[in-house]
């Protein structure tokens, strides 16, 4: 028997909700804590954003997901966009039903059960689900690049601007995974409160919608690094 099934299978990955903040910050600092620890590439940056970025739980114009223990520890994070990079991505390409995950982090102290490679599982197997025909990532290290590939991401291209660091553009073809089922639960979204005008289908689309407009819009006035780095963090 693997040594981590029976406690993998405790674990759930459900909608972020603003009760999460907390466990949230808590996670996010242990990781950029780690981070500096080890001496990688941005930390500074990237630490100073740790509440920002718990904070994406109380906003709903981002669908962010944790992974928690049966004890609602949280011990990952990441959040699903439905718009791509424009510098990244075709216009054919963003064309495509697909999610693009964002923000990734992974509790340190948990490196060893790989949780960000069961959190990329869980939604190329969501994906699938929903009739989304991909998912997609971003990031701006070849290290990272290559991490993703051992996730059976495939490379598409490396864009590389006249100034700023390179994109990769990763992609990985939805697929149903159902040995996934005894590791993790997935959660169902909490749907809308009484009398509102939109269906949670189209809420959830509009939702993003507009997080991706506005993640974008901080891409392009040059504080997404902490996005990137963020995605640098997450647990091999």
């Amino acid at each position: 028997m693997d040594e981590h099934t029976g406690a993998d299978r405790m674990l759930s990955m459900r909608p972020a909700t603003p009760a999460d903040q907390t466990g949230l910050t808590a996670m996010i600092q242990a990781r950029s804590d780690w981070m500096k620890a080890n001496q990688l590439p941005n930390w500074r940056s990237w630490g100073r954003h740790v509440h920002e970025l718990a904070s994406n739980c109380t906003r709903r114009q981002s669908e962010m997901w944790v992974l928690t223990e049966h004890d609602n520890r949280i011990l990952g994070c990441t959040t699903i966009l439905r718009t791509s990079a424009p510098w990244t991505w075709t216009a054919a390409e963003a064309a495509d039903t697909a999610y693009y995950l964002n923000g990734t982090v992974t509790d340190p102290a948990e490196r060893h059960r790989k949780l960000g490679k069961l959190i990329a599982e869980w939604a190329v197997d969501r994906a699938a689900r929903e009739g989304v025909s991909r998912v997609r990532r971003d990031c701006s290290s070849p290290v990272l690049a290559a991490y993703y590939q051992q996730q059976n991401f495939q490379l598409i291209r490396k864009v590389s601007p006249p100034r700023g660091l390179p994109s990769y553009a990763l992609e990985r073809k939805a697929e149903r995974i159902p040995e996934l089922g005894a590791r993790v639960v997935s959660g169902i979204p909490v749907p809308g409160p009484p009398g509102s005008p939109m269906t949670p289908p189209a809420r959830n689309a509009l939702s993003n919608a507009v997080g991706a407009a506005r993640f974008l819009s901080r891409s392009l006035c040059g504080t997404a690094a902490v996005s990137v780095s963020m995605e640098a963090a997450i647990g091999r």
